[in-house]
């Protein structure tokens, strides 16, 4: 085995957006006659758009799961204008590591338009020769489905791509699809203890993250010869 590229998680693995994500949503759902809750929020944790979107517009007055979409990318594209959110610290760094040692992807369950925007504003855009979102497969995270798209836009073969993922949801997604999968545990993740064995390897943040991706690319190098 040989690892050749790197994959990446966007919200909350390279881009500081959930507590946006929360106030947008919560901003769509008030407009639609419904106060939105932690519940609410943790309840949407891990799910795909097309789970979300349905739960927020099951609790709001006149609401489709489609323009529930609409307008919380609407919502979240403006915050990325105005400068609301942006990488997480060494996210930037992290990338530009990986891409120096090979192809860099992007697979992300949100909305292309939000991913799009957001890639491109960070300056993550640059480095990313893939990008697959919640809109570019027919099943999302936890099935494979996002991670097999990346490898074959990128023309490799999953076993020889790392996948870099803070979600359970993401974590299986990845690993299902053969690549060897670096955590950055997010909160919930971190006391997930089944799916964190499916890691490879974990770290606390992205800057270890980046001694991590060295270090595997060292090791991995030294067995395949």
């Amino acid at each position: 085995m040989t690892l050749l590229a790197t994959v990446f998680d966007l919200d909350e693995t390279l881009v500081d957006s959930a507590a946006t994500w929360n106030q947008v949503i919560g901003t769509v759902a008030a407009r639609h006659d419904h106060h939105w809750t932690h519940a609410d929020w943790a309840a949407i944790q891990g799910t795909s758009t097309a789970n979300w979107s349905a739960y927020l517009a099951g609790r709001c007055h006149g609401l489709t799961p489609e323009r529930a979409v609409s307008e919380c990318v609407d919502g979240m594209v403006d915050a990325i204008a105005r400068g609301t959110f942006g990488l997480l610290p060494g996210a930037a760094e992290l990338v530009a590591l990986a891409a120096e040692l090979g192809p860099v992807g992007l697979v992300s369950a949100s909305p292309r338009r939000y991913v799009r925007a957001a890639a491109s504003a960070s300056g993550l855009r640059r480095h990313v020769e893939a990008i697959v979102t919640g809109d570019d497969v027919a099943n999302g995270k936890p099935a494979p489905d996002p991670y097999l798209l990346a490898a074959r836009k990128l023309g490799l073969d999953p076993v020889n791509v790392l996948a870099v993922e803070d979600s359970g949801s993401g974590i299986r997604s990845a690993h299902a699809a053969g690549m060897t999968v670096l955590a950055i545990p997010n909160p919930s993740t971190a006391r997930d203890y089944e799916v964190l064995r499916l890691a490879a390897c974990t770290a606390s943040d992205a800057r270890v993250a980046a001694k991590e991706i060295c270090r595997l690319w060292v090791n991995v190098y030294a067995l395949s010869r």
